[in-house]
């Protein structure tokens, strides 16, 4: 079983959805990101043992129920390798969460930490597949659309799977500030 944790901003970007939807449908992606709220994932997805399921979401939530509502500068739609996704500007509080969650599930279930969780990139995901085509094409598809200058951390997601593979991720609980 796989957990995934984030930040819900869907509401807060539903015109850039609707635009990526077509986008997705147009072009036939394999995998479409959109199984899932919009959202800024704190750290990559990781296994656990479902026996610890329970506990490790309680935890999750408790340290959830910590967090005040912030704000999220929103810097551009980007194309990163074979990825294209919404950026956010750096911020303190972000990484403090990150840092935070990471090192809570580390020294709590032993939960190491993924290469890119070192230097976690803040984003929200639009498109993502192999064939680089696809990939540019998207991008020049959505690159156009206006995005607000910030958008509220006010709904702190935890998502589960039991592949971990892109697109069988529910939501299994959703707490709001």
């Amino acid at each position: 079983m796989y957990i995934w944790i984030g930040i819900d901003v869907e509401k807060q970007l539903l015109d850039v959805k609707e635009k990526a939807i077509d986008v997705d449908k147009a072009l036939a992606f394999k995998n479409s990101c959109f199984t899932l709220p919009m959202h800024i994932s704190l750290k990559m997805s990781f296994p656990i043992r479902i026996s610890e399921k329970e506990e490790i979401i309680k935890t999750i939530s408790d340290y959830y129920a910590t967090i005040k509502p912030f704000e999220i500068e929103i810097n551009k739609i980007e194309k990163y390798e074979h990825i294209v996704w919404i950026r956010m500007k750096e911020n303190e509080y972000l990484n403090k969460i990150s840092f935070d969650l990471n090192d809570i599930l580390l020294k709590k279930y032993k939960i190491s930490l993924h290469e890119y969780d070192l230097d976690y990139q803040f984003h929200t995901t639009l498109f993502m597949d192999d064939d680089s085509d696809k990939v540019n094409r998207a991008f020049a598809e959505i690159q156009s659309v206006v995005l607000p200058k910030t958008i509220s951390a006010n709904t702190f997601l935890i998502g589960i799977s039991e592949t971990g593979n892109l697109g069988t991720f529910s939501i299994y609980r959703s707490i709001m500030k």
